[in-house]
């Protein structure tokens, strides 16, 4: 009988927390389900899997990742400034402001929620030929990104970006 309650507490503690978690994806998948060419979810196995130079600094910043979620948007987000509501719905949830840069070829926005359990971040990347969102859950080092940034060679990693784009289901042909 007592296992049996604690084991009710549990899935009732769980189902309180649960749902909220989810709500922090919400505002994204909303506005990213209106204007998104593609979605891509990675997961830390999936995101090691991109790294065929196998590089152990980048597989220790991965391995804190809970999910990413990465959208790539479509031209009437790009030449809108709708995603500025985004921004504003993830400011009324309790997210802050932790990078904002504007100017030259990419403007990018970062903002994010930070606590004890868990770690969310949610940004959008906008450059000359695409605009990009993305949900991040889990713990990242950020301030590890540029030098890691600096060690890539030019095929250390699969660009997710540049994978076949073809809707049809058809495979390109070798020539």
């Amino acid at each position: 009988m007592v296992k049996t309650s604690k084991l009710i507490l549990i899935f009732w503690l769980l189902a309180g927390v649960l749902p909220s978690l989810k709500a922090q994806e919400t505002p994204l998948k909303d506005y990213a389900d209106a204007h998104k060419d593609r979605k891509f979810c990675f997961y830390p196995s999936t995101l090691r899997m991109i790294n065929i130079a196998k590089n152990p600094d980048y597989n220790e910043l991965v391995n804190g990742i809970e999910k990413l979620l990465v959208y790539t948007l479509d031209s009437a987000a790009k030449a809108g400034q709708s995603y500025k509501g985004l921004i504003t719905s993830y400011k009324k949830i309790g997210f802050e402001e932790y990078v904002t840069m504007a100017g030259g070829k990419t403007n990018f926005i970062l903002y994010g929620k930070e606590n004890k359990d868990e770690n969310q971040y949610v940004g959008v990347m906008k450059s000359k030929d695409a605009m990009y969102a993305f949900y991040l859950r889990g713990r990242i080092g950020w301030q590890k990104i540029p030098a890691l940034m600096q060690s890539f060679q030019a095929d250390d990693m699969i660009n997710i970006f540049d994978l076949n784009k073809q809707k049809s289901g058809k495979r390109p042909q070798n020539k």
